[in-house]
Parts: structure tokens; C-alpha cells; sequence
């Protein structure tokens, strides 16, 4: 590794390290794997945010993120752009979401066997391995992600998150003030 010059190579999570699925799965199994997924060596608890998902080739669909799950599942209350509290008359029932609660968890149970397609981000940035450093923080910065996929001759090689970003150039940063 090149100490002048780091690339996303150098830092990249690789795919052993970072839940991915394929898109003939269901959203419940993206659910568990969001759950359950701990790269090998690692001590729990390893819940991830967001999974990649490939084709048959290994090549990038996108990305589920929990948020776009839970859209999915609870769409008919969050479809709402304004949602007030309930100001009924005793505080029982301050907050329409309680009123509702019963009817939201079964509308959300109706959706778990629905086909991940439906809550894929496609589309998404990647970045190459050789990007430089500097370049992916400011395209994760700018876009405001957290982690990116990694594209290496069109098939997903890894992930590269921010704060692995952020420690490799603080890192560079300190030592050169070191000195």
C-alpha cells in the first residue's frame, strides 16, 4: 500500500465482510439477513443498515436499506408527508400510530414475502478499487453516503464505507503533522 496514494482498494470491505443477496429473494429473508449477517471472525452484535444485491453473474443490481424495508412494509403510514399527533381526550392515545398500531404490524406481515425487487435503490454510485481516496470521500461527502459498492470489471468486488474513509485520510492527516 502506497502510503502518498491510498486507494479504495486498500480499505474496501470485501464481499465476505458485507451482507449481499440475490433478487429472487423476499424481503423477510432480507430482513434476517440484515439481522443475522456476521463476517466470519466477527464478535456479535453485526446488524448491517444495508445489503448489496447481485445478479447471477456477481454483477451490481443496487442496494436494500433498512429505511427502504420499512417503507415497503408500513408504506400505507409513511406515504404520509405530515403525519400530526392525535389530540383526543385522555394521553392514552396521544399519537395516531398508536391507534393504528394493530393494523400496521399486519399490513407489514402482508408484505414480508413480497420479491426484494420492489425495494432494490438501483442505479446506484459505485466506485472503482483504483479510486483515489480523496475522490471517493468527496463523492460519499457530496452524495451523502455512507457506504458504497465497489465495481471491479463489472462484477460487486466489496464496499467501502465512510468511515473507513475517514480513518485512512485522519490517519494520513495526523502523520504528516507529526512530522
Amino acid at each position: 500500500m502506497n502510503s502518498n496514494r491510498q486507494t479504495v482498494r486498500d480499505i474496501m470491505i470485501p464481499l465476505t465482510g458485507f451482507p449481499r443477496m440475490k433478487e429472487s429473494e423476499t424481503v423477510q429473508e432480507a430482513i434476517r439477513q440484515l439481522r443475522s449477517f456476521c463476517p466470519i471472525g466477527s464478535s456479535g452484535p453485526c446488524g448491517f443498515t444495508e445489503l448489496m444485491v447481485v445478479d447471477d453473474q456477481g454483477g451490481l443490481v443496487g442496494r436494500v436499506t433498512q429505511q427502504g424495508i420499512l417503507r415497503v412494509l408500513f408504506s400505507s403510514l409513511l406515504d404520509t408527508v405530515d403525519i400530526k399527533s392525535f389530540e383526543g381526550k385522555t394521553a392514552d392515545y396521544s399519537d395516531l400510530v398508536t391507534l393504528l398500531n394493530g393494523a400496521m404490524i399486519k399490513q407489514g406481515v402482508n408484505h414480508l414475502d413480497a420479491p426484494l425487487g420492489g425495494v432494490i435503490e438501483r442505479n446506484i454510485r459505485s466506485l472503482a478499487p483504483d479510486t483515489d481516496l480523496l475522490h471517493a470521500m468527496s463523492v460519499m461527502v457530496i452524495g451523502k453516503e455512507t457506504v458504497l459498492p465497489v465495481v471491479d470489471n463489472g462484477k460487486l468486488a466489496g464496499v467501502v464505507k465512510l468511515a473507513e474513509v475517514f480513518g485512512a485520510l485522519g490517519d494520513q492527516l495526523i502523520a504528516l503533522n507529526s512530522k
